[in-house]
């Protein structure tokens, strides 16, 4: 065995994982974020192979475009030497603690019906997010999935996945994939969609019901006339144990033709839930939603191969047929891109014609403005990605369409030079952390309505407060002008005019979205662009601790007093489905924050505990302790390495991160914590305790660099540090909202 390398890239190598045909795979650390983490590398004898150099970096592109709590999470791909001065590409990507399926399944490790059908619902949830992206898997089988300790699967290799640019075959003409768990279409070369990785996913489901595989053979020749003409062995309902309807989904997903299967995998996954006693409706998109992406993805596809860009029609028609694979219609035009593909492959390059030549259709330019509206909508939802891909697709067909020009133009406004990302909502430049001499502050301004206020959220613009309180409606202010811009109430306030009292607040890094978490375990999620609901029903069993919305606006984080932390797919939430992973833990959430660049999350216990936990495993990394009782509010710095949290025990500690421990303690409030926020030096921690005094306290000096009050009848709820600094927004609970200016 060759000697372990030190190091590949940046990476420490701590040591091997495995071997196999494609290289050698090894656990590392990432020094940057201390993290550990696996490092795939390419063999020497693959690496001299033109064709298995391109198939290892598909296979990380494919999964890095897929961020999913069912699919491994790609850190990196590069090229390093690995001791011996040759460079090999490598994949970074998250260290799975856990055994991959065909083990579980030859040790016969799982024995509860439910835990095979929630691992298989996974698995659906996962690829049918693949495919909504264009992204076939193509070889899905027992040993290209993991589960890991908490019992999530996670799918693996995307090494001859469909994309854009794949052959689908290997040199010898054969196609790729694991003849096992092949479906009929695939093995006799006919066109594949994603419903080829639904007959997989049907065969691993039979074989964790029954014991052994619906098709079985001693020789390969006679196991591929089995798969495409032989039906499977019928399962035996009643001697299994299994429920009427789980017996049809398999019967369904092993239908020999594609179009007797199920739309997508997500329509699957939602009958296996019905056929255990689940909502029907659950992980499904409505007929509207399914009907209106379809159009006008393959009307994309369609203008896009007439303005001679037949890759990019490829990938609108792939997303268009994962939603109706069995239109003739999208059939014919995917197979009509292949081919056209195919011939460009062979033929010499010729000089194309610049866009703005091309005569465009005007029947392009009238799909263009409804497109666009697609795209508002989608802005206006909170899915800047998905609008920014419609406006690229449109520009491509009309590259001088105005309002696409003008939207494109919003869509790409960058940062204000010199501002970077610091962990926090908010962005900062060095030359905006710093504080007036004596760090004082004077009363600015009160405003408000007299409704109990009981949190307060500030948009990262910094243009708007939101406030939620006693009767459950969320207010919305102009901060720089003080006028009332909404009052936000869900569809169970119109109807009662009341609500369960609003426990917290967060708004998304882009400020495009607004949660709400409520004392009876209801979740409610807004547009800030249009005020709307997000029609979903999200929450917890009792009431919602605390919210974060993830810094790459993937995820909306939730913990609750049922001890549970949810893990909600916003991309899956403006499509209305209610996609969440769970992490249970030991004692009810008070208080949850993202940290180290959202590596992590951070959560406050009732048992005084904080929990540092991996914010996509959810895999606990450290243990925090010192509080004397229940944890009742969190805040991170700026550079994400300290937490500060307020306790029942009216203390404020600080943790450090990297070091794992209390680095100090503030002592002084006369009440429980109820809200903290950092300065953006870093240095100083503004806390209020459901009492009429606002401290500033001072890390390095270990003291109170100031106190601010109010009068003898005022309480404060909430804080909240805005103007880079220089002013300090407090909620009181009385429903009034009072700004400090620096002087």
């Amino acid at each position: 065995m060759p000697p372990l390398p030190e190091r590949i890239g940046k990476y420490e190598i701590l040591g091997e994982l495995g071997r196999g045909a494609m290289g050698t795979v090894y656990k590392a650390r990432d020094p940057v974020l201390d993290r550990e983490v696996a490092i795939k590398t390419m063999s020497e004898e693959l690496l001299a192979d033109q064709e298995m150099r391109e198939r290892f970096f598909r296979e990380a592109k494919s999964a890095a475009q897929l961020q999913h709590p069912n699919i491994v999470t790609i850190y990196e791909l590069g090229k390093a030497g690995i001791g011996d001065g040759v460079e090999r590409p490598f994949i970074a990507m998250e260290l799975l603690d856990g055994h991959d399926l065909g083990e579980i399944v030859d040790h016969q490790r799982l024995t509860r019906l439910e835990d095979k059908i929630g691992l298989v619902v996974q698995m659906c949830r996962g690829l049918d997010f693949a495919h909504k992206r264009g992204v076939i898997h193509r070889d899905i089988k027992p040993g290209n999935v993991q589960v890991l300790q908490d019992g999530s699967a996670k799918i693996l290799d995307f090494g001859i996945a469909w994309r854009k640019d794949s052959t689908m075959k290997t040199k010898t003409g054969l196609v790729m994939g694991t003849p096992t768990y092949m479906a009929p279409e695939q093995i006799k070369g006919e066109p594949v969609d994603h419903r080829a990785d639904m007959w997989a996913v049907g065969t691993i489901l039979y074989e964790l019901l029954s014991g052994h595989r619906p098709f079985e053979s001693e020789t390969v020749p006679s196991l591929i006339y089995r798969i495409v003409h032989a039906p499977p062995p019928t399962l035996d309902a009643r001697a299994l144990g299994l429920p009427d309807g789980i017996v049809e989904v398999v019967n369904r997903a092993l239908t020999k033709e594609p179009d007797g299967r199920y739309r997508d995998l997500g329509e699957m996954a939602a009958a296996l839930q019905q056929a255990m006693g689940a909502p029907a409706s659950e992980g499904t998109l409505s007929e509207d939603a399914r009907q209106s992406t379809y159009e006008r993805n393959l009307g994309l596809a369609r203008s896009l191969l007439r303005q001679g860009q037949p890759a990019r029609a490829l990938e609108a028609a792939r997303r268009a047929q994962a939603l109706e694979p069995s239109r003739v219609e999208v059939t014919e035009i995917v197979s009509q891109i292949e081919r056209q593909l195919r011939e460009q492959a062979d033929e010499p390059t010729v000089a194309q014609s610049p866009p703005g030549s091309r005569r465009v259709p005007t029947d392009a330019k009238v799909n263009a403005e409804k497109w666009i509206d697609e795209a508002r909508l989608a802005l206006t939802g909170g899915n800047r990605t998905e609008a920014l891909r419609i406006v690229d697709d449109v520009l491509a067909i009309v590259p001088d369409f105005g309002p696409a020009v003008e939207l494109r133009d919003i869509l790409d406004k960058p940062a204000a030079p010199g501002r970077t990302r610091t962990g926090q909502h908010r962005t900062f430049t060095s030359s905006e952390v710093r504080f007036k001499q004596g760090f004082q502050f004077r009363e600015q301004v009160t405003f408000g309505e007299a409704l109990g206020i009981q949190a307060i959220a500030i948009s990262p613009l910094e243009n708007l407060v939101a406030v939620g309180g006693l009767d459950g409606a969320i207010r919305l202010w102009d901060l720089e002008n003080r006028n009332k811009l909404a009052t936000l109430r869900s569809d169970m306030h119109k109807r009662t005019g009341h609500e369960g009292l609003v426990t917290t607040l967060a708004i998304s890094a882009d400020s495009a979205l607004l949660a709400s978490g409520h004392l009876d375990g209801a979740i409610h999620v807004w547009s800030l662009d249009t005020g709307d609901e997000i029609k979903v029903r999200l929450g917890h069993e009792g009431a919602v601790g605390a919210l974060a919305f993830s810094a790459d606006g993937k995820t909306l984080a939730s913990g609750g007093q049922d001890a549970a932390l949810k893990l909600w797919e916003l991309d899956a939430l403006r499509l209305g489905e209610a996609r969440r992973r769970i992490h249970r833990q030991p004692a009810r959430i008070t208080a949850l924050v993202y940290a180290r660049e959202g590596a992590v999350i951070v959560t406050g216990h009732t048992n005084r505990l904080l929990r540092v936990q991996d914010a996509v495993t959810g895999r606990l990394t450290s243990t925090l302790r010192g509080h004397e009782a229940a944890i009742g509010c969190l805040c991170v710095s700026p550079d994400g390495n300290l937490i500060a949290s307020g306790g029942q025990d009216r203390t404020v500690r600080i943790f450090d991160l990297e070091q794992r421990l209390q680095v100090a303690l503030f002592e002084g409030h006369k009440k429980a914590i109820s809200s903290m926020d950092f300065f953006p030096d870093g240095e100083h921690v503004a806390a209020v305790a459901m009492d009429n005094s606002l401290i500033l306290w001072d890390l390095n000096k270990r003291v109170a660099a100031s106190t601010l009050w109010g009068s003898k009848e005022e309480m404060f709820a909430s804080v909240a540090i805005l103007g880079r600094g220089r002013q300090i927004a407090c909620a009181m609970s009385d429903g009034r909202i009072r700004l400090w200016a620096s002087s």
